[in-house]
């Protein structure tokens, strides 16, 4: 077998959704050929489908750096990064993949779904027809172009993309994913559920349409579809507008007080919507098997901090305790960073949430135990706590709008 017929067998392993045996035999011709840029790029993508991204990662920037002339590897590199949600590391790598490749449709694709994902709509409308002019038939440009006239605001336009995709291929799980994904944002959520589970039938592994599932269970409660359907308009806004409505809604609720219960249940809402609603799916016997491990995981502390926070203010107000007031506080306030540092893909913001959540849980403690022992100047350290809290909700929400 020559070394076309071999490299030839990795791709068709992972075409037929096999890549455990793809990684297997990449590495296998690489034990042959350890300078084989290509063969790098297919380990990367084979590592991809496995959700080992660090090792994938690694792979891409190996076929970058042995083959720099080779597009295709620069596409993998931005497909591992956009997959670890490190955005502007990604875009620089399809940029360059365009520019040695401009009329490639699955590197515009990339590009695409970078840009949607930063909330360029219409950057990322620009990009799937570019894709489109390269391949009419691109069934995951015609979903993404799907995606942003949808929310857009153009849903026949929508609507026929997706019918025109699921033509070419009617077994794609994208396009049913998608489909999924358009009818959750017009509210229609029962049929959001059903195409999310065609999706996964066809792919069981989809985090996409695993997702999709869960927020489309999540919206059969009223108020999360009333704040998932209002998030996504502000999507069609600049970052900058984004911004501008929730400082402006603050302001505004100062001179307009009928507006201030408005603007305290979207913050609310803009925290806690995700694990609040995440730990009701848990009652729900189909909703519980929906939820990653880490979103259980991640349920398990946000009700940890919850239901002590309540439970101590609670305690405290009946037996009037300053002391377990002071503490119930500490535990709520303790749910910004716990949610802000999970919902961080960005490796350094993380890392930068994490150390101010640790910061503030120090500083609250520290507050509570100064007040138990009746060491003066314990309310400063309190206060501190509320000022650190403060600041964390509004810097950490500012980027997140």
């Amino acid at each position: 077998m020559n070394s076309f017929q071999q490299i030839s067998r990795v791709q068709l392993l992972l075409q037929h959704k096999r890549p455990q045996e793809a990684e297997q035999e990449a590495r296998r011709q690489l034990r042959d050929d350890p300078e084989n840029g290509f063969l790098h790029a297919l380990l990367a993508l084979a590592l991809t489908e496995q959700d080992q991204l660090p090792e994938a990662q690694q792979a891409a920037q190996r076929a970058v750096h042995l083959d720099p002339e080779n597009s295709f590897g620069f596409y993998v590199l931005s497909a591992v990064l956009q997959r670890r949600h490190e955005l502007p590391a990604a875009l620089a790598a399809i940029e360059e993949a365009l520019a040695l490749d401009p009329e490639d449709a699955d590197y515009q694709h990339v590009l695409g779904l970078i840009r949607f994902q930063q909330g360029q709509l219409h950057g990322a409308l620009r990009a799937a027809e570019a894709g489109l002019q390269a391949d009419p038939t691109h069934v995951d440009c015609l979903g993404l172009r799907a995606r942003c006239l949808a929310r857009l605001g153009r849903r026949p336009e929508a609507a026929a993309d997706l019918n025109e995709a699921l033509r070419h291929n009617p077994t794609d799980a994208g396009t049913h994913a998608d489909l999924g994904w358009v009818a959750l944002e017009r509210g229609r959520a029962k049929e959001a559920a059903t195409h999310f589970r065609e999706a996964l039938r066809l792919n069981p592994t989809s985090d996409y349409a695993r997702e999709g599932l869960v927020s489309s269970l999540k919206a059969r409660f009223w108020l999360y579809n009333w704040f998932y359907r209002f998030m996504v308009w502000t999507q069609t806004l600049s970052p900058g507008m984004r911004q501008g409505l929730f400082v402006g809604l603050f302001v505004l609720s100062h001179f307009v007080p009928g507006l201030l219960p408005l603007y305290l249940v979207l913050v609310y809402m803009s925290w806690f919507a995700e694990p609040l609603f995440n730990s009701l799916l848990r009652l729900n016997r189909y909703g519980r098997f929906a939820l990653s491990e880490e979103d259980t995981h991640f349920s398990n502390q946000f009700l940890a901090l919850l239901l002590s926070g309540g439970a101590l203010l609670l305690t405290g107000k009946t037996l009037d305790s300053a002391l377990l007031d002071s503490a119930g506080i500490v535990a709520l306030g303790l749910l910004f960073p716990l949610v802000g540092t999970q919902r961080q893909w960005a490796p350094k913001r993380r890392r930068q949430s994490a150390w101010f959540g640790w910061g503030l849980a120090a500083v609250g403690t520290l507050a509570v135990v100064l007040e138990a022992a009746a060491v003066p100047g314990s309310s400063t350290v309190f206060l501190a706590f509320l000022g650190g809290t403060l600041a964390y909700v509004w810097i950490m929400g500012l980027r997140s709008n």
